[in-house]
């Protein structure tokens, strides 16, 4: 009877963008200051400021965060932990390029969606861009399967704002 040993793991394909966590805690306050300035354009196009109130204590948090805009929806994606504020639902207020909005979140964190939105990123801006948005070098050659894309997200969450309407200075509501 043979003895089967395990064959090593190959190697992972796909890398984290995600910085350090001591770096990011670091630098996001200078960001966050940024993004509520009027420099705010040095990031907007790619970071905005999201705030959210604690599931648990009821204190208000602000952090930066990249995202992706579709319409009036943003997608956010999270490899930490401050998303479970946001579970049900949450209202949150975001400083998307210079302007203050609110909306609602409502958290993917089933791995088939989170991967079907980024299957769908893949196909709308192709896997280098979406890469850099989602925090995994996705710019390889050959292109990662998606079973490799999957185990790539294992851990990670979609956050999914849905900002509400706002209305124009002077607009008295009618037409």
């Amino acid at each position: 009877m043979a003895v089967e040993t395990p064959s090593p793991a190959a190697p992972a394909r796909l890398r984290s963008n995600v910085p350090n966590p001591r770096v990011l805690k670091a630098i996001n306050p200078l960001v966050a200051g940024i993004l509520r300035s009027r420099f705010h354009g040095l990031f907007s196009s790619y970071a905005l400021l999201l705030t959210f109130t604690g599931r648990r204590t009821g204190k208000t948090y602000s952090t930066p965060v990249g995202y992706i805009a579709d319409g009036d929806t943003l997608s956010v994606f999270s490899s930490t932990h401050w998303w479970k504020n946001l579970r049900g639902g949450a209202p949150v207020s975001v400083v998307l390029r210079g302007q203050a909005r609110t909306g609602r979140a409502e958290v993917l964190e089933a791995p088939e969606a989170v991967l079907a939105v980024v299957d769908g990123l893949i196909e709308r801006y192709g896997p280098r861009k979406t890469g850099q948005w989602v925090g995994i070098g996705l710019d390889v050659t050959p292109p990662p399967s998606r079973a490799e894309i999957a185990a790539a997200m294992r851990g990670r969450v979609v956050v999914r704002i849905a900002l509400e309407e706002t209305s124009a200075a002077g607009d008295s509501g009618g037409k």
